[in-house]
Protein backbone atom coordinates (compact mmCIF):
# COMPACT_ATOMS: atom_id res chain seq x y z
CA UNK A 1 0.00 0.00 0.00
CA UNK A 2 1.62 3.11 -0.74
CA UNK A 3 2.09 5.80 2.01
CA UNK A 4 1.83 9.39 2.83
CA UNK A 5 4.99 11.03 3.46
CA UNK A 6 4.57 14.54 4.48
CA UNK A 7 8.30 15.54 4.33
CA UNK A 8 8.52 14.59 0.93
CA UNK A 9 4.87 16.35 0.19
CA UNK A 10 6.58 19.55 2.17
CA UNK A 11 9.69 20.00 -0.36
CA UNK A 12 7.44 19.41 -3.61
CA UNK A 13 4.92 22.56 -1.57
CA UNK A 14 8.68 24.85 -1.37
CA UNK A 15 10.02 23.87 -4.34
CA UNK A 16 7.10 25.00 -6.44
CA UNK A 17 6.52 28.19 -4.18
CA UNK A 18 9.98 29.09 -4.98
CA UNK A 19 9.47 28.77 -8.89
CA UNK A 20 6.60 31.24 -8.71
CA UNK A 21 8.93 33.44 -6.36
CA UNK A 22 12.19 33.25 -8.90
CA UNK A 23 10.24 33.69 -11.98
CA UNK A 24 8.66 36.84 -10.17
CA UNK A 25 11.91 38.34 -9.79
CA UNK A 26 13.66 37.24 -12.60
CA UNK A 27 10.96 38.04 -15.75
CA UNK A 28 13.93 38.13 -18.31
CA UNK A 29 14.60 34.13 -17.91
CA UNK A 30 11.18 33.47 -19.90
CA UNK A 31 13.53 35.20 -22.91
CA UNK A 32 14.04 31.31 -23.12
CA UNK A 33 10.68 30.77 -24.56
CA UNK A 34 11.03 26.84 -24.34
CA UNK A 35 11.37 27.78 -21.00
CA UNK A 36 8.40 29.90 -20.66
CA UNK A 37 6.09 27.22 -22.55
CA UNK A 38 7.18 24.48 -19.86
CA UNK A 39 6.84 27.40 -16.89
CA UNK A 40 3.05 27.39 -18.41
CA UNK A 41 2.24 24.04 -18.46
CA UNK A 42 3.89 23.63 -14.89
CA UNK A 43 1.04 26.20 -13.92
CA UNK A 44 -1.96 24.46 -15.81
CA UNK A 45 -1.56 20.67 -14.36
CA UNK A 46 -4.55 19.59 -12.50
CA UNK A 47 -4.21 15.69 -12.22
CA UNK A 48 -1.10 13.34 -11.17
CA UNK A 49 -1.05 12.30 -14.36
CA UNK A 50 -0.95 15.67 -16.18
CA UNK A 51 2.16 15.85 -13.45
CA UNK A 52 3.89 12.89 -15.04
CA UNK A 53 3.21 14.27 -18.30
CA UNK A 54 4.58 17.58 -17.89
CA UNK A 55 7.86 15.29 -16.44
CA UNK A 56 8.46 13.66 -20.20
CA UNK A 57 7.35 17.02 -21.25
CA UNK A 58 10.57 18.67 -19.07
CA UNK A 59 12.82 15.91 -20.48
CA UNK A 60 11.43 16.57 -24.07
CA UNK A 61 12.46 19.90 -23.60
CA UNK A 62 16.05 19.13 -22.88
CA UNK A 63 15.38 21.26 -19.18
CA UNK A 64 14.82 17.92 -16.65
CA UNK A 65 17.32 17.35 -14.39
CA UNK A 66 19.40 14.70 -16.16
CA UNK A 67 19.54 16.83 -19.00
CA UNK A 68 20.06 20.15 -17.51
CA UNK A 69 22.99 22.28 -19.14
CA UNK A 70 24.58 24.53 -16.39
CA UNK A 71 25.05 27.18 -19.18
CA UNK A 72 22.46 26.73 -21.31
CA UNK A 73 19.60 26.69 -18.16
CA UNK A 74 21.37 28.58 -15.45
CA UNK A 75 17.92 30.25 -14.97
CA UNK A 76 16.07 26.67 -14.99
CA UNK A 77 14.38 26.43 -11.40
CA UNK A 78 11.88 23.45 -12.88
CA UNK A 79 14.58 20.94 -13.41
CA UNK A 80 14.60 20.63 -9.75
CA UNK A 81 11.24 20.14 -8.75
CA UNK A 82 11.08 17.59 -11.96
CA UNK A 83 14.04 15.78 -9.54
CA UNK A 84 12.21 15.86 -6.28
CA UNK A 85 9.38 14.42 -7.67
CA UNK A 86 11.62 11.67 -8.62
CA UNK A 87 10.48 8.39 -6.77
CA UNK A 88 7.62 9.95 -5.68
CA UNK A 89 3.85 7.37 -5.25
CA UNK A 90 0.76 8.75 -6.62
CA UNK A 91 -0.37 9.26 -2.77
CA UNK A 92 2.26 12.28 -2.04
CA UNK A 93 1.28 13.62 -5.94
CA UNK A 94 -1.86 13.50 -5.24
CA UNK A 95 -1.56 15.57 -2.12
CA UNK A 96 1.02 17.96 -3.76
CA UNK A 97 -1.29 18.76 -6.72
CA UNK A 98 -4.48 19.02 -4.32
CA UNK A 99 -2.56 22.07 -2.51
CA UNK A 100 -1.55 23.39 -6.10
CA UNK A 101 -4.55 23.82 -7.08
CA UNK A 102 -5.49 26.09 -3.92
CA UNK A 103 -2.61 27.69 -4.77
CA UNK A 104 -2.80 30.93 -6.84
CA UNK A 105 0.09 31.91 -8.57
CA UNK A 106 -1.05 35.31 -10.43
CA UNK A 107 -2.15 36.80 -6.64
CA UNK A 108 1.28 35.07 -4.89
CA UNK A 109 3.30 38.22 -4.86
CA UNK A 110 0.34 40.39 -3.78
CA UNK A 111 -0.92 37.83 -1.11
CA UNK A 112 3.01 37.51 0.04
CA UNK A 113 3.14 41.58 0.32
CA UNK A 114 0.20 41.76 2.63
CA UNK A 115 0.94 38.95 4.40
CA UNK A 116 4.89 40.77 5.64
CA UNK A 117 2.57 43.71 6.22
CA UNK A 118 0.07 41.50 8.78
CA UNK A 119 2.93 40.21 10.19
CA UNK A 120 3.85 43.60 11.00
CA UNK A 121 0.75 44.15 12.44
CA UNK A 122 0.59 41.35 14.81
CA UNK A 123 4.06 42.40 15.74
CA UNK A 124 2.91 45.72 17.35
CA UNK A 125 -0.29 43.91 18.65
CA UNK A 126 0.77 41.56 20.57
CA UNK A 127 3.64 43.69 22.04
CA UNK A 128 2.73 44.31 25.89
CA UNK A 129 3.84 45.98 29.25
CA UNK A 130 1.38 44.22 31.28
CA UNK A 131 2.47 40.47 33.28
CA UNK A 132 1.39 37.67 31.29
CA UNK A 133 3.39 35.11 30.11
CA UNK A 134 2.52 34.53 26.24
CA UNK A 135 0.01 35.77 24.36
CA UNK A 136 -1.83 33.99 21.18
CA UNK A 137 -4.43 35.07 18.74
CA UNK A 138 -7.06 32.86 16.69
CA UNK A 139 -5.47 32.48 13.26
CA UNK A 140 -7.54 31.20 10.07
CA UNK A 141 -11.12 30.92 9.20
CA UNK A 142 -14.04 30.90 11.71
CA UNK A 143 -14.17 27.96 13.56
CA UNK A 144 -10.91 26.65 12.25
CA UNK A 145 -9.82 25.58 15.76
CA UNK A 146 -6.39 27.15 15.19
CA UNK A 147 -4.11 29.73 17.04
CA UNK A 148 -0.79 31.45 16.39
CA UNK A 149 2.33 33.09 18.48
CA UNK A 150 4.76 35.19 17.07
CA UNK A 151 7.82 36.49 17.60
CA UNK A 152 8.76 36.71 21.48
CA UNK A 153 6.01 34.65 22.14
CA UNK A 154 6.28 32.01 19.81
CA UNK A 155 10.39 31.47 20.89
CA UNK A 156 9.10 31.40 24.66
CA UNK A 157 6.60 28.51 23.57
CA UNK A 158 9.47 26.55 22.36
CA UNK A 159 11.33 27.78 25.64
CA UNK A 160 8.73 26.15 27.62
CA UNK A 161 7.37 23.34 25.78
CA UNK A 162 10.07 22.62 23.21
CA UNK A 163 8.04 22.88 20.65
CA UNK A 164 9.46 23.79 17.05
CA UNK A 165 8.98 27.06 16.01
CA UNK A 166 8.69 28.29 12.55
CA UNK A 167 9.23 31.24 10.38
CA UNK A 168 6.81 33.75 8.80
CA UNK A 169 8.53 37.09 6.63
CA UNK A 170 7.58 40.70 8.12
CA UNK A 171 8.33 43.75 5.84
CA UNK A 172 11.85 43.76 7.81
CA UNK A 173 12.63 39.59 7.51
CA UNK A 174 11.64 36.61 8.82
CA UNK A 175 10.25 36.41 12.03
CA UNK A 176 9.22 33.71 15.09
CA UNK A 177 5.65 31.88 14.43
CA UNK A 178 3.52 28.80 15.84
CA UNK A 179 0.46 27.64 14.49
CA UNK A 180 -1.35 26.11 17.89
CA UNK A 181 -3.41 23.26 17.33
CA UNK A 182 -6.40 22.81 19.90
CA UNK A 183 -4.68 20.27 21.45
CA UNK A 184 -1.71 22.57 22.19
CA UNK A 185 -4.14 25.33 23.39
CA UNK A 186 -5.51 22.33 26.19
CA UNK A 187 -2.05 22.14 27.09
CA UNK A 188 -1.61 25.87 27.30
CA UNK A 189 -4.41 26.07 29.48
CA UNK A 190 -3.47 23.31 31.97
CA UNK A 191 0.52 24.59 32.38
CA UNK A 192 -0.01 27.17 34.75
CA UNK A 193 1.79 29.72 32.65
CA UNK A 194 -0.53 33.17 32.09
CA UNK A 195 -1.95 33.08 28.43
CA UNK A 196 -3.80 35.73 26.85
CA UNK A 197 -5.77 34.76 23.49
CA UNK A 198 -6.03 38.65 21.96
CA UNK A 199 -8.62 38.07 19.10
CA UNK A 200 -8.00 40.22 16.14
CA UNK A 201 -10.58 39.04 13.77
CA UNK A 202 -11.12 37.21 10.64
CA UNK A 203 -7.14 36.82 9.00
CA UNK A 204 -4.80 33.78 7.86
CA UNK A 205 -1.00 34.04 7.62
CA UNK A 206 0.85 32.12 5.04
CA UNK A 207 3.64 30.11 5.81
CA UNK A 208 5.72 27.87 3.88
CA UNK A 209 7.38 26.62 7.18
CA UNK A 210 5.26 23.47 6.49
CA UNK A 211 8.25 20.79 8.17
CA UNK A 212 8.02 22.87 11.18
CA UNK A 213 4.38 23.31 11.22
CA UNK A 214 3.90 19.60 10.97
CA UNK A 215 6.58 19.02 14.08
CA UNK A 216 4.80 21.43 16.18
CA UNK A 217 1.34 19.71 15.64
CA UNK A 218 2.68 16.55 16.41
CA UNK A 219 4.63 18.04 19.36
CA UNK A 220 1.07 19.98 20.86
CA UNK A 221 -0.73 16.35 20.54
CA UNK A 222 1.85 14.26 22.11
CA UNK A 223 2.51 16.57 25.16
CA UNK A 224 -2.08 16.39 25.01
CA UNK A 225 -1.58 12.92 25.53
CA UNK A 226 0.77 13.05 28.68
CA UNK A 227 -0.81 15.60 29.99
CA UNK A 228 -4.41 13.57 29.92
CA UNK A 229 -1.95 10.28 30.81
CA UNK A 230 -3.62 8.04 29.02
CA UNK A 231 -3.63 6.50 25.26
CA UNK A 232 -6.76 5.18 24.39
CA UNK A 233 -6.94 2.21 21.67
CA UNK A 234 -8.24 4.90 18.78
CA UNK A 235 -4.92 6.82 19.73
CA UNK A 236 -2.88 4.02 19.30
CA UNK A 237 -4.28 2.85 16.49
CA UNK A 238 -3.78 6.40 14.72
CA UNK A 239 0.08 6.47 15.45
CA UNK A 240 0.69 2.90 14.53
CA UNK A 241 2.67 1.87 11.58
CA UNK A 242 3.97 5.24 9.64
CA UNK A 243 6.13 4.83 7.65
CA UNK A 244 7.91 7.95 6.23
CA UNK A 245 10.99 7.69 3.61
CA UNK A 246 14.35 7.95 4.68
CA UNK A 247 17.66 6.52 4.02
CA UNK A 248 18.32 3.20 5.84
CA UNK A 249 20.28 3.42 8.94
CA UNK A 250 20.23 1.77 12.26
CA UNK A 251 17.20 1.53 14.11
CA UNK A 252 15.45 2.43 10.81
CA UNK A 253 12.85 -0.63 10.82
CA UNK A 254 12.17 -0.28 14.62
CA UNK A 255 11.08 3.58 14.29
CA UNK A 256 8.84 2.90 10.88
CA UNK A 257 7.39 -0.50 12.27
CA UNK A 258 6.89 0.57 15.77
CA UNK A 259 4.40 1.72 17.81
CA UNK A 260 4.38 5.61 20.03
CA UNK A 261 4.14 5.08 23.67
CA UNK A 262 5.27 6.99 26.86
CA UNK A 263 6.16 6.12 30.54
CA UNK A 264 4.53 6.99 33.92
CA UNK A 265 7.28 9.97 33.92
CA UNK A 266 5.81 11.35 30.46
CA UNK A 267 8.69 9.94 28.43
CA UNK A 268 7.46 9.27 24.64
CA UNK A 269 9.27 6.47 22.95
CA UNK A 270 8.98 4.08 19.83
CA UNK A 271 8.80 0.95 20.41
CA UNK A 272 8.39 -2.27 18.52
CA UNK A 273 8.08 -6.20 19.68
CA UNK A 274 10.03 -5.35 23.22
CA UNK A 275 13.49 -4.38 21.19
CA UNK A 276 15.07 -1.23 22.85
CA UNK A 277 13.29 1.57 22.65
CA UNK A 278 13.85 4.65 20.38
CA UNK A 279 13.60 8.13 22.59
CA UNK A 280 11.54 10.48 20.95
CA UNK A 281 10.91 13.31 24.10
CA UNK A 282 11.97 13.20 27.64
CA UNK A 283 10.14 16.07 28.76
CA UNK A 284 10.58 19.36 26.77
CA UNK A 285 13.86 17.79 24.77
CA UNK A 286 12.75 16.55 21.96
CA UNK A 287 15.06 14.28 20.06
CA UNK A 288 15.02 15.33 16.21
CA UNK A 289 17.85 14.13 14.48
CA UNK A 290 17.38 12.43 10.81
CA UNK A 291 16.36 9.36 12.67
CA UNK A 292 13.34 10.62 13.98
CA UNK A 293 12.52 14.05 12.02
CA UNK A 294 10.55 12.24 9.10
CA UNK A 295 8.49 10.32 11.32
CA UNK A 296 7.61 13.51 13.12
CA UNK A 297 6.95 15.22 10.22
CA UNK A 298 4.78 12.68 8.69
CA UNK A 299 2.71 12.37 11.87
CA UNK A 300 2.06 15.53 12.32
CA UNK A 301 0.64 16.17 8.81
CA UNK A 302 -1.73 13.28 9.22
CA UNK A 303 -2.81 15.58 12.45
CA UNK A 304 -3.34 19.02 10.23
CA UNK A 305 -5.38 21.70 12.05
CA UNK A 306 -6.91 19.14 14.21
Amino acid sequence: METLNMTWVNLLRKQFIEIIDYYDSNPQSFDNKVLKKAYDALLSVKSVEEFKQWRKLLKDYGLSFTDMDVTAHKDNQLDILDDYAEGANDKILDVFIRWKLSFNPLKWTEMENWNHELVDILLKATKREEDVHIVIFPCGKPNAKRWAAIGQDADRLFEVFGWQTGRVNSTNGPVSWMFINGYGLDVLRQSGYSIQIRDFGEFDILSTAFEEDSVASLQQFIDYLRMMDKLSGEQIEFLRKIRPVIYPHPGYWELTHGNICYDDNGNVYVVQNGKKPIILAQGKNWRLDKLTRPLVVQMGGELGEA
